[in-house]
């Protein structure tokens, strides 16, 4: 199974001026030096209020919805400095509980003491059904950012599998790309890119990838991942990474990884 090939590559980010939405985040330059890095994601309908349409407790909720915004800036190399929770419930309980979801995420990224954290829930009216966003913000010197710093050959390689509603294991789905698989897989040497994936599929990702490199996605003949399967609250990755990363890292990582392809002109 091969995905359909993208009609046209994205120009490459011009990092002298650090400001893109390419991807799932912003890059806005604040200073020659330096920029913010910004991601933001939300949820509705996941809970356990009456109408919400899968029913899983409101911890859940927060914490997933929190690591799709972290993993997004964690993965260009940022430093996180603020998380926004904007939760359209009451607070007691259920924002409550949607709050001890964001902190348990915080704390497994070893996050929970470095973070301001800032947000507001709804005391006007009776709510039936679960709504947050989350706002994550970071900070990037422009030579340590990891966006468009890939190469031509190196491997293309998905790490989870994509997962959404019911699919997703709870409390622990040794099927989804974990934040500690995560920060295992950022810090490895031979890793270039990774772009967590969402609900465009792990196609759509790799591509935007290549594209970000000035590059194309050479995708092997047979596929073991569904690469138009739609990757929930990022329950899995792409990287682009140099054989030598792939072989340390299906060692080092829990969850399972698939080369894909590889990055060609």
């Amino acid at each position: 199974m091969q995905p359909n090939q993208p009609h046209t590559n994205r120009e490459v980010t011009d990092r002298s001026q650090l400001k893109t939405n390419q991807r799932d985040i912003t890059l806005l330059s604040v200073s020659p030096e330096k920029a913010l890095v910004i991601a933001c994601d939300s949820c509705g309908g996941v809970g356990q209020k009456s109408a919400d349409l899968v029913q899983v407790p409101p911890e859940i909720t927060g914490y997933y919805t929190c690591r799709v915004a972290i993993m997004e800036v964690l993965a260009v190399g940022a430093g996180i400095r603020l998380v926004i929770d904007t939760l359209s419930v009451e607070w007691e309980p259920t924002g409550r509980r949607i709050m001890g979801g964001i902190e348990k995420c915080l704390e497994e990224a070893g996050l929970e003491k470095a973070v301001a954290i800032n947000g507001s829930t709804e005391e006007n009216f009776p709510m039936t059904q679960t709504a947050m966003g989350i706002t994550v913000i970071g900070e990037v010197g422009s030579e340590a950012l990891l966006s468009g710093v890939s190469e031509e050959g190196d491997w293309v390689v998905t790490i989870g599998l994509p997962k959404v509603g019911h699919e997703i294991v709870h409390p622990v789905d040794e099927e989804v790309l974990s934040l500690t698989n995560f920060l295992v897989l950022r810090d490895q040497a031979g890793v270039k890119d990774i772009i967590p994936v969402g609900s465009r599929g792990i196609a759509h990702e790799a591509q935007l990838l290549a594209a970000l490199n000035g590059l194309q996605v050479a995708w092997h003949q047979s596929l073991s991942v569904d690469p138009d399967k739609s990757g929930g609250p990022a329950t899995c990755a792409v990287a682009a990474m140099t054989q030598g990363a792939y072989e340390i890292l299906s060692e080092k990582l829990t969850c399972p990884l698939h080369p894909v392809g590889r990055l060609v002109p």
